[in-house]
């Protein structure tokens, strides 16, 4: 027959886990674990629920700022030192109340350096300050100071100048370029502003173009010492009418410009001395750019003079500065004077002597007669020379040596005595010789 009670459960784990747990609660070490562990945490509790408490913070990299650098200036002096290159930021530890930690962060304390700390000129140490402190006082703070060094602060008034770069377009002339203004302001340490000479901006005439004859260019301004070396520093302010500024306005005005030919016989008045003439007119330019409305270069042909080279008596060329003849309404373009030189030659001169002698040389002189004895000569050489011979300056003769008796036909050697460049002919290039047994 069936059992039809269900079986009864076993008893031994509880039992074990029972006694395991009466061993815990009665072993001593135990219990003063378990107590101080207690004790904690309604410790922590506790504190957590008390905001009056205080506690430390670190606030790690705290960035720094600057205050009172204009009234700095008002003083009359500047910082030349970069203070937030020295100390970018600091470390701090604050003091603050429990019920505050969270809200004491490093923009509320504000560190920064007030520059009403500076005394004087020279080295000044400025200590770091806090604006606020309400949730707790700045226990430490490193760096806690930083050493600068202060100038005078001072005004100068400089000019600019416009330097100009670049080639302007084919065909046209600045006519005019300037600055507005024509000075500013620098302010600055005493030490860099003492020693800047001039504002200068760069004019480049690639930029300019016949689309704007008129035009208005904002320019980068740079300053410069008298050596022309750039200054450079972020403790210079410039300004115009107290305005901060970086650029200059520079005003131009393009016109058109064209070649115009010189008309170099008009250069030379005169007539030279005697037995010379002019042989040429050379010019320094053939030509000269000239710069003007369109309506009066439409109208000009040749340029001139009014002075121009004398020659008279000249026996050799003459070299000078011509001035041109200004026209109305052109620009400075055209030079004031052009250089002129005058090519003096002297003048050929031919002359006719009439019989001549004609002399006869050799061993075989004494025996030998000529069939004419003189004939004329033309002479031809440059005109002093020429103008200046006699007939006994002429030199005909026949040469005779080695000839044996008889009737010969010989040539007439002609010469002037000391001049040979002088071309001489005798109307009769030989002659007949008898010479007797």
């Amino acid at each position: 027959m069936m059992n039809s009670r269900p079986p009864r459960k076993s008893s031994n784990g509880r039992s074990r886990f029972s006694k395991a747990f009466s061993r815990l609660i009665n072993n001593k070490i135990f219990l003063a674990l378990f107590s101080l562990g207690l004790a904690f945490a309604i410790w922590g509790v506790l504190i957590a629920s008390d905001g009056s408490l205080t506690r430390r913070k670190v606030l790690a990299d705290a960035p720094v700022s600057v205050t009172g650098e204009a009234s700095l200036i008002s003083r009359g002096y500047i910082v030349t030192d970069n203070i937030l290159e020295l100390v970018p930021n600091v470390d701090m530890i604050v003091q603050v109340t429990q019920g505050t930690y969270d809200r004491a962060t490093a923009s509320v304390y504000n560190p920064h350096f007030e520059l009403t700390q500076v005394t004087g000129e020279g080295e000044n140490t400025l200590n770091v300050v806090f604006s606020s402190q309400v949730y707790g006082q700045v226990i430490s703070c490193e760096p806690s100071s930083v050493k600068v060094n202060v100038e005078r602060y001072i005004t100068r008034r400089v000019p600019v100048l416009v330097e100009l770069t670049g080639i302007l377009p084919s065909g046209y002339y600045l006519k005019s370029y300037k600055s507005d203004p024509t000075s500013l302001t620098v302010s600055g340490p005493q030490s860099v502003v003492s020693g800047i000479s001039r504002v200068v901006v760069r004019l480049n005439q690639n930029d300019l173009t016949a689309e704007r004859m008129v035009d208005r260019l904002a320019l980068n301004l740079e300053l410069q010492r008298s050596d022309g070396s750039k200054v450079e520093s972020d403790k210079l302010t410039v300004t115009n009418q107290s305005v901060i500024t970086g650029s200059v306005i520079v005003e131009t005005e393009l016109i058109p410009l064209k070649a115009v030919p010189v008309e170099a016989p008009e250069f030379v008045s005169g007539t030279p001395a005697e037995g010379y003439r002019l042989a040429a007119v050379e010019l320094a330019a053939s030509s000269v750019d000239v710069a003007a409305s369109q309506e009066i270069l439409d109208t000009i042909s040749v340029i001139t003079t009014d002075t121009p080279l004398d020659i008279t008596d000249a026996t050799e060329s003459v070299t000078g500065y011509v001035r041109l003849r200004k026209l109305t309404g052109i620009d400075s373009t055209l030079p004031a004077e052009i250089g002129v030189k005058a090519v003096i030659e002297e003048k050929e001169l031919t002359r006719q002597f009439h019989q001549v002698s004609i002399q006869v040389r050799g061993d075989s002189a004494g025996a030998a007669s000529l069939a004419s004895r003189r004939t004329n000569v033309r002479v031809t050489g440059k005109y002093t020379a020429v103008k200046a011979l006699t007939a006994d300056d002429i030199l005909l003769s026949v040469d005779v040596t080695g000839l044996e008796a008889g009737t010969h036909v010989l040539p007439i050697k002609a010469s002037v005595i000391n001049q040979p460049d002088l071309t001489v002919e005798p109307d009769t290039g030989e002659v007949q010789v008898v010479i007797a047994q």
